[in-house]
């Protein structure tokens, strides 16, 4: 199977990254908006993924400089749920036998959720978007596993780190405005699009303002693959995604749309809206799931979910 074309009613919709509009835009709060800074490790880091051919002498180096970062990764893959994968206990001592045993790509997914953990600090708010990002980016994972076969394939690993880089403005927008943008996240996990109009008008878009957290933590425009990401936030919340050209940033908004609409309803308990049933139903229409795959989808996040690990 294919991935379904865009809907023949469609306006082919051409996808622009208007960045100096949505730096305007974070001038014109005066000052009140601020965007989260990851650590130094996390920007070096996501500066080497995108080398042609990263070096991971110096990957390894630049994590292992970094105390939190390099502990957080021993300790996640000395855990019982890592351990129980390989075919016998490992004694995990160092950074560069970490990279030997999960590869480069998921050490740089734990490194980036590291990085948000430090992010939070003793923020409520902010620990509770962390948690959000996390589960979001793994139900994409789940999602991508799913997938058709296409030209441009969305792996797990991408799904799951387009699922990480989802929420970032959001971070921005709860790391500065506290209480007062509560409410309006609380909203958005039964009712998305009302929030995000109601975000807009009091606030940034949080899409837009993505696309500059983003950046901040290391994307870069000039990178095909980091385009991608940038532009599928930007636009994940287009009233007509499924018309815009690129089949893999549809793929994307798609994925990262279904993956919330789970998280919310089966780790939130969010209220089952017609907003958030109908973006589930259009996100699954773009990606084309079959309800076999949607049914398997559920029950393998409901399992993962209910466990003490989770």
């Amino acid at each position: 199977r294919q991935l379904p074309n865009p809907p023949s009613d469609c306006t082919p919709l051409e996808t622009v990254l208007t960045l100096p509009l949505y730096e305007a835009q974070l001038s014109r709060m005066g000052g009140k908006l601020t965007i989260p800074v990851l650590p130094e490790s996390l920007t070096l880091l996501t500066h080497m993924v995108q080398q042609p051919h990263p070096n991971l002498q110096e990957i390894v180096r630049v994590i292992e400089q970094d105390p939190l970062l390099s502990g957080d990764i021993l300790h996640t893959l000395r855990q019982p749920a890592f351990q129980s994968q390989l075919k016998r206990p490992i004694d995990i001592v160092s950074i560069h036998q970490c990279v030997n045993l999960i590869g480069f790509e998921r050490l740089y997914q734990l490194a980036l959720a590291n990085g948000m953990k430090q992010l939070a600090g003793t923020d409520q708010l902010v620990k509770h978007l962390v948690g959000y990002a996390a589960k979001t980016a793994y139900a994409c994972a789940e999602i991508a596993g799913y997938l058709p076969p296409q030209e441009h394939p969305l792996t797990q690993e991408r799904a799951y780190l387009f699922g990480l880089y989802l929420h970032g403005g959001m971070f921005a927008l709860a790391g500065s405005f506290g209480a007062a943008y509560a409410p309006t996240l609380k909203q958005s996990l039964s009712l998305p699009q009302t929030a995000y109009h109601y975000e807009s008008q009091h606030f940034v878009a949080h899409d837009q303002l993505g696309v500059l957290v983003a950046r901040q933590w290391g994307l870069n425009e000039r990178y095909v693959a980091d385009r991608l990401f940038l532009t599928a936030i930007a636009y994940h919340h287009h009233a007509h995604y499924e018309c815009i050209q690129s089949s893999e940033v549809r793929l994307m908004i798609a994925t990262g749309l279904l993956a919330q609409s789970m998280v919310n309803e089966l780790v939130y308990q969010a209220y089952q809206s017609q907003e958030l049933l109908d973006q589930a139903e259009k996100a699954s229409h773009v990606i084309g799931l079959s309800d076999e795959a949607l049914s398997n989808i559920r029950k393998n996040l409901s399992s993962y979910w209910l466990t003490p690990t989770a």
